[in-house]
């Protein structure tokens, strides 16, 4: 199977696993040894400035951060990476990830506190934890039919709100999620 990352998989529905049902995971690593990615539309779990309040770096009384912390998958939910424009790459913050698409991932605490100062990239967003896949595991899903693979875009992550992510990931395939449910041809 050709390399899938970057790029988004989408769940079938119905998936069968609570976590990845409706899931659109945006996939930044994918080879031999495995993939890994974050759920984009993961259940909320808390504000940027909730984040930066359990960080111990209270954020600006003024203006604080805009944005939320989402369930980015269930292995290692206590690590937060937060995804960003890669235009707005931050000079003297190291550990940036290009995650392809015109996206950065970072789980640098020197980010932190750029958006303690209100100098950090936006829109941003958060994810905590994230989904990883062994050699072969992810492939074998997708044949299964668990998964389908398309494209990624930054305007899906930034700009479509949580709850239609899942709805316009399908459309970006060219189907509905109606189309994968199982119906018996003939009857009513």
């Amino acid at each position: 199977m050709s390399r899938l990352a970057p790029g988004l998989i989408v769940a079938a529905p119905p998936m069968g696993d609570p976590h990845f049902e409706r899931a659109v995971v945006w996939l930044a690593a994918h080879d031999e040894e495995g993939a890994f990615g974050w759920i984009i539309n993961g259940p909320e779990l808390m504000s940027l400035p909730e984040l930066l309040r359990r960080a111990d770096m209270p954020p600006p009384a003024g203006l604080p951060p805009s944005g939320v912390v989402r369930r980015g998958g269930p292995v290692g939910p206590e690590q937060v990476w937060l995804l960003y424009n890669s235009k707005d790459r931050v000079d003297d913050v190291e550990d940036q990830l290009d995650v392809g698409s015109g996206v950065i991932a970072s789980s640098s605490r020197k980010l932190l506190s750029r958006l303690v100062e209100g100098t950090a990239p936006e829109p941003i967003l958060g994810v905590a934890g994230y989904a990883g896949w062994g050699p072969s595991q992810l492939e074998d899903e997708i044949l299964s039919g668990s998964w389908l693979p398309t494209d990624a875009a930054a305007s899906l992550l930034f700009e479509v709100p949580a709850e239609d992510i899942w709805l316009r990931a399908y459309e970006r395939i060219g189907t509905s999620a109606i189309a994968f449910t199982s119906r018996i041809v003939g009857s009513a």
